[in-house]
């Protein structure tokens, strides 16, 4: 992108910001999603993220724009999931008559939240144990590689190996209909 084309975006031309969003939208979601870990999250986390630019552009220094709006979108992420665990933390600490009527799942909600949690697990059955046992940790326990290394015996590399692989294999799985 010129530099040009970013000083119109910063300045409030809607098509410019509107193409920016178009072109780095992926990229970001891309950054977001192994933090947030849930393709919903991410795309609000990415709707703050853009946001964020916006109120932002008219102070980017020039540089390497890709890294800039990356940074933007991982602290976004990183807040994002702080806010949910201190939330969560939250919930675990009051009386039930405490909980807002607003922060309960709908029926709907939570019949669709254990049906995809259905899906995941019978799609995390079918994979090779050692994948089968660290793709589970990550996703349903929401452990971090360095525990899931720990707990297996094995360096976080050989983690990040297996979750690649297991990705791989669900996504092959999932592309050939099965």
């Amino acid at each position: 992108m010129s530099p040009e084309w970013i000083r119109k975006a910063a300045d409030g031309d809607e098509e410019a910001f509107r193409q920016l969003v178009e072109r780095y939208q992926g990229y970001l979601m891309a950054t977001i999603l192994p933090i947030v870990r849930t393709p919903v999250e991410a795309q609000d986390v990415l709707q703050e993220t853009f946001c964020q630019v916006h109120r932002s552009l008219s102070g980017y220094r020039g540089g390497n724009l890709k890294f800039w709006l990356a940074r933007i979108a991982t602290r976004k992420a990183i807040d994002w999931c702080r806010k949910r665990e201190r939330l969560g933390k939250e919930v675990l600490h009051c009386s039930p008559g405490e909980l807002h009527a607003g922060s309960a799942l709908s029926a709907e909600e939570e019949y669709l939240g254990a049906a995809e949690r259905g899906r995941l697990i019978s799609s995390l059955q079918s994979l090779p144990s050692p994948y089968r046992a660290t793709m589970a940790g990550y996703l349903l326990e929401g452990k971090s590689y360095r525990q899931l290394a720990d707990e297996a015996g094995v360096s976080v590399k050989a983690v990040e190996s297996r979750l690649y692989r297991a990705r791989r294999i669900l996504k092959n799985r999932y592309e050939e209909g099965l």
